[in-house]
Order: C-alpha cells, then structure tokens, then sequence
C-alpha cells in the first residue's frame, strides 16, 4: 500500500487552512492508505494530474477543494508519496512546473531546488563592468570543486555558486538552492573550514542514511531527510499528525542546531548567539533535554529566561519535547526566583522592593543629603556601576577603572560623596527587609558561593542578554565550574534594557565555545531584511564581550511580501486604518488569534482595543503574564512591545511607531547627565522596535501618525 510522507514546507500553509478545507485534506489523505497505488491515481475525486511542462516528471497536482492543490512527489519506485506543498489552485501549477527534487547522493537526502530560476541564472550573461571597476572575487573562489563535491554540492550548484560574489546574493537565492545544499554554502560563505563543514552539515545527514544513496533511490532519501520530513503512519488520523507536528515543528532542530544541542562535551560555558528566528530557544530546549538525559544521580537541571512570560513559554515547548519524568529534574524558573528562594531559605522575612519604590527611595537620600546631582545619576551609578561591577567598599568604588564607560567626570570627593548616599540607602534597604532584584542577586550570590554543594549539575539560559551582571553572578554561584556547567543562549540585537555584561569578569569563560546562528526559519526574507535596516548604524557586540558582532547577518529562507508601512495625519486616522488592515488579514484568513498588534504604552493599549471592537472586529488585551499564545483565541490580541518579547504570530502590527513614542524621551537619560548613558538608553529603544517587528512570520504592518519613529527606515 502507498505511504503518505510529509514536507515542513506544508506545515505553515496547513496552519491557514479553515476547518472545512482541513476535514477534505484529512479525507483526500486517508485515501492513500485505502486504495492501491493504481486505484489512487485514477480517482476521480483527486484529479492527480502530472504537469504539461514541468522540470520533474515525478511532480504530481491534486485537488484539496475549489481553492487549495496540493503537490506531491509521485514515486517511480518503491510506494512513498510525499506530499511537499500546500497551495491557492491559481498558484501551485506554476509553482510546481519550477521545481524540481534530486537525491543528494553524498548525503543521502531528498533536496528540491528551483530549477528554472538556476536555468535562467545560467544562461543570463553577467552585467557589464565599468572599465575602471576592478573584477568583483568570487564568494568561493578559496574552496576548490573538488571539496565542493565532497561536501555534496552537485555540478550544477558549484557552477552556480561560482557566479556569486556576497554572502548577501547567496541569501538570495536561498530559497532556489538546494536546502541541504544551501547550508552548506551558507556555512562556507560564513567562513567555516571545509573541515569543519564536513563534521557539522554533511556527516549529521550521512550518518541517517548510513552512506551514499543512489540518484534514483527516492524512498530511501525520503526517509533519510529527517530533518524536513515526516512519515504518517497507517493507523494515524492526517488532522492529528499535522496538528501534533505543527506543535512539534516549534522544537524541531536541524542538522546545525543537532549538532550544538547534542554535543557531549563542552569544556566549560558554551553560548549560541543569532538574531530572531534562528532558533537559539529550539538548541537551548534541546540542550535542556539532552542535559537531563545524562544527569548523575541527585543532579538537576536549570532552564532560566529573563522574564515570567518567557518562563512559561519555554516551560510549555520543553513539555513537547521531555517527557514528565525527566522534566521531573528540571527546574525552570526566572534568575529572579531563583534568588529569592535561596534568599529567603536563610532570611524568610525577606521581600521583594519594586524598581519605582528604589528609586524613590534614593531621590529620598538624595535630597536629605542635599547632594547637586539628581536622584536618577546617583541610582544609575548604584546600578550600573556599583552593582553590576559586585563593588562592596569606598575604596572599590574609587578605583579608576571602577566608572568606566561612565562619561560623567567625578572627583574622588564627589565618588565618596555619592558612595555615602548609596551607603545609606542600602542601609535602609536591609533595615527594612525589602530589596531589590540586584541586592537580592548580590546576597544570593555569596550565600551560593559559600556553599560547598551547589544547587545545579547544568544551568541553561535562555533570552541572556537582557540580565544584568548581579543576576549572572547569582547563576554562575549556583553550578560548580567544569564541564557543560552553563549553556547561554541570546542576541544583543534583541537587547532591550541597559545591561551591559562582560562574561569575562563574571567567570563565565566562553573563549572558543561561541557559535552563531545564521539561518532565520520563521521570519519572511523581506520582514527581516527590512527589520535590519532598523539597527542600521548601531554597534552590536556579541553577547558578554566588547567583541563586535561577527560579520554576516541573519538570512532567512523563506520569501514572502514586503511590511506595509502607513503614515496617518491623527491618532484617530491611524486607527481607522489598523482596523482596515486587520479586516483584510482576516479577510485572507489568518485567524484572530494569529494576529498580533504591538503598542509602545499599555495607554495606547486600551485605545487600540477599544477602537478594534468599535470597528466590530473582536480584540482582547494579552497579558502574556496571564495568558499564552498556545490557547485557543477568536480575537486579535493586543499587547505592549515589551509583552511580545519571544512570541511570534503570522501577522503582526506595530502601531504608533510615532517620533513621540520611539524613542520614548522620559525613559532615556540625558546626554547632559551621561552621554555613555544617554546612547545606550536610545540603543536599547531601538531594539525594542526591531525586537516587535521580528515577531511576525508572514506579514507585518507599522503604523505612526504625524512624524514617524527616527528609529523607521521609510
């Protein structure tokens, strides 16, 4: 009997089908493990049809309902069908004639390639070059034809890569290169040995197929493409596989990522760095899994991210992929409750002071001791110097190299003064019991460090860049040093508070152990390209160093159409357009609650659902403290910038992308106060807007009234 095999390229078209058009898929499907091969093909009901003029003959169409095709790779041998796309009836005969899918021989995969794209770029001649224009290097030209070939680059792809000169161009033609392919020319161009490419793409893929396949062997490379496909089992209902694998695909990993998550050993802290969509949380969940298999006895396991929300996201992707026994030894809780719960085992008494009560509390000391700097210096001098450097003494704090990157000038009277002024208000602080995160990370940190048994075997991070360096200093204090003791994941592209850390000084020595992450999986290649114009100009380090970001930006394989930007003349014109935009999105139909809007204020907020539902579209507010993007909504949720940090939706609006709102004046420091400062606030504002825009997959929307956000490429 004929067996039913899957492509992920059809997992986020199923996600759009409405129910009606899942219950005819779910039936057409079920007639593959009805009918024999020569029953199936002569259905009338499927209308399997080859096309008139395609570039694969094994290529097939067949109906879904009036609107939706599906192709399928029709098998010349053996009996796997495999279903590779999902698309409108008026697209997916065109789509379909220009593809054409090939047997990696070296690795045993099954590729598809856009062949009548990499025809045409065969046979354009290249434009003319100005005489005194020096010839452009080819991006391979260090790689001999040979290496290629043993890397599994067929003929006409090394032919193809040879006419490339950027890393840019290559991104590009990602989505018409053969996907295995592709990485490996993806990693080449990021400048990663030969070698090295060979142990990390090629041998992962060769080690499922367990050698070379033959160029006519589709059932066995279908099986052997893991990483892209899935096999429906007889007994299987189609509806439940594809729900159940939608859910699964969030913590799928491929070959790159595999490799990381599941390295034995690394010799100490080990980071993956990328920008959105790249899946740092995927390896970090994994690494996760990985960790808890291989525990010791009495060993545990911490999983951390930044904020609550974030905690539960990625407490309910590693229940889809650790089962409840294992989970059983892994903690995932916030650095913050970490710290209080080691705080409070010695000190119950002890309680939780919120930011805005801190920093009344130092406007109070301040004016008490009538001090000519304003209560905001002297708190960012408390925070960003004393306590993200650990300083305990005066004369800590007058060390020279104690304030640098603080462009303020202070003489060694004025430290002392400012010192007596943190002195008291700390002193106040443990008098009443009420600290701070910092104070209560600080206190943690020495009650950990001073353990001889420490409460975890492994600590995985997720989302580190935006903890500050007294929360670090609490999780290095809470694992031994040694062998996979920390695994960090994050991007200081995605950075979206003033933290500046340097690993270094904290003990977390990550020097040879850092690994970026390049492919983006979610995000369409024009959202990204786009969103990137956002940080144009602005100094990204890698996560914990003073190391610029390695050269070569995140590239997406995946193609989709531009943001829409609108400029409204009022508030209320801007509304009105968010609610026309939305009502085509649903007119489309992404469902309600795929839909996101992003607002910079919970003020703004409430007048954006507010005018959804005078518009008769339903909106809710999203708390992602109190609700999940995991259930079911039949509204449009609505949510501040910093709420949709780490969520991802199919279409996403950022509203009110105003020169009033970003950068949001009342949160940055004044250059006068410190210039150091005064950049780092803009530079975490303008993450924040690149951070809302990156959550969409598929379509995007950015909104302003009167002047637009300087932050806005428009």
């Amino acid at each position: 009997m004929p067996q039913l095999a899957i492509d992920s390229t059809c997992l986020p078209q199923y996600d759009k089908l409405d129910r009606p058009t899942r219950e005819r898929f779910a039936a057409v499907t079920r007639k593959f493990r009805e009918l024999s091969m020569r029953a199936l093909l002569a259905h009338p009901d499927l209308r399997i049809q080859a096309l008139p003029a395609g570039q694969d003959p094994r290529i097939r169409t067949f109906r879904i309902s009036d609107s939706w095709t599906g192709v399928m790779l029709a098998p010349e041998s053996g009996e796997t069908f495999l279903l590779v796309h999902l698309l409108p009836r008026e697209t997916a005969e065109g789509w379909a004639a220009d593809q054409r899918h090939d047997v990696n021989t070296v690795m045993g995969t099954l590729e598809r390639r856009d062949a009548s794209a990499l025809e045409e770029r065969a046979v354009k001649p290249p434009p003319p070059r100005a005489p005194d224009r020096p010839a452009e290097r080819s991006l391979f030209e260090g790689v001999g034809d040979e290496a290629l070939r043993q890397l599994g680059v067929d003929a006409e792809i090394i032919r193809f890569s040879r006419t490339l000169t950027t890393r840019a161009e290559l991104a590009d033609w990602g989505p018409a290169v053969p996907q295995d392919q592709f990485e490996v020319l993806l990693q080449l161009a990021e400048g990663m040995p030969v070698d090295q490419v060979m142990r990390e793409v090629v041998l992962p893929r060769r080690a499922v197929s367990g050698g070379p396949v033959a160029a006519d062997d589709y059932d066995a490379a279908i099986r052997n493409t893991r990483h892209r496909v899935m096999l429906v089992d007889d007994d299987d209902d189609i509806e439940e596989v594809l729900s159940r694998e939608f859910d699964a695909w969030r913590v799928f990993l491929h070959p790159t990522q595999r490799t990381l998550a599941y390295r034995p050993v690394f010799n100490g802290p080990a980071m993956v760095s990328g920008g959105p969509g790249t899946g740092k949380t995927v390896v970090a969940l994994h690494r996760v899994k990985y960790l808890a298999e291989h525990l010791p006895l009495g060993g545990r396991v911490l999983l951390t991210s930044f904020t609550n929300a974030l905690v539960e996201s990625v407490k309910r992707d590693l229940a889809l992929l650790v089962d409840e026994g294992l989970r059983a030894d892994v903690d995932v809780i916030t650095a913050d409750k970490l710290a209080l719960d080691v705080v409070r085992a010695e000190r119950p008494d002890v309680g939780l002071r919120r930011d805005s009560d801190t920093r009344g509390l130092f406007a109070n000391v301040v004016g008490k001791q009538g001090l000519p700097w304003s209560a905001d210096f002297v708190f960012q001098e408390y925070r960003h110097v004393v306590m993200a450097q650990g300083i305990t003494t005066v004369e800590g704090y007058l060390d020279p190299d104690a304030r640098r990157g603080r462009s303020a000038p202070l003489t060694v009277d004025q430290r002392r003064d400012i010192w007596n002024a943190i002195a008291m208000a700390r002193a106040w602080m443990r008098r009443t019991r009420q600290l701070p995160t910092v104070e209560l990370h600080a206190e943690a940190a020495r009650i950990l460090g001073e353990r001889a048994d420490k409460p975890y075997t492994n600590v995985v991070v997720d989302e580190g860049q935006d903890l500050h360096p007294a929360q670090w200093r609490t999780l290095r204090a809470a694992v031994p040093p040694g062998p996979n003791d920390m695994f960090i994941a994050g991007d200081n592209r995605q950075r979206i508070y003033d933290n500046t850390v340097s690993f270094k000084q904290l003990g977390i020595r990550i020097i040879g152990r850092s690994y970026p992450l390049r492919v983006n999986y979610r995000t369409t290649t024009e959202i990204l390209t786009w969103a990137d114009r956002i940080m144009r100009g602005a100094s990204v380090h890698e996560l914990g160093t003073a190391v610029p970001e390695a050269p070569g930006s995140t590239r997406s394989i995946l193609r989709g159409n531009p943001p829409v930007l609108h400029g409204a003349a009022d508030t209320a014109a801007e509304l009105d357009a968010l609610s026309g935009q939305v009502r085509a999105w649903l007119a489309e139909g992404i469902a309600p609650g795929d839909i996101c809007v992003a607002t910079r204020t919970r003020r703004i907020l409430n007048e954006v659902v507010s005018s959804l539902r005078r518009h008769g579209l339903p909106a809710s507010r999203f708390n992602p403290q109190q609700h999940t993007v995991d259930e079911a909504s039949d509204t449009v949720r609505v949510t501040t910038m910093h709420g949709v940090k780490g969520l991802e939706f199919r279409a996403v609006a950022v509203f009110g992308a105003t020169a009033d709102a970003l950068p949001l004046m009342e949160r940055v420091t004044s250059p006068e106060l410190d210039e150091n400062q005064h950049r780092s606030d803009l530079a975490a504002q303008r993450s924040l807007l690149y951070v809302a825009c990156t959550r969409a997959r598929e379509a995007l929307y950015v909104s302003w009234h009167g002047a637009p956000s300087p932050f806005l490429p428009v």
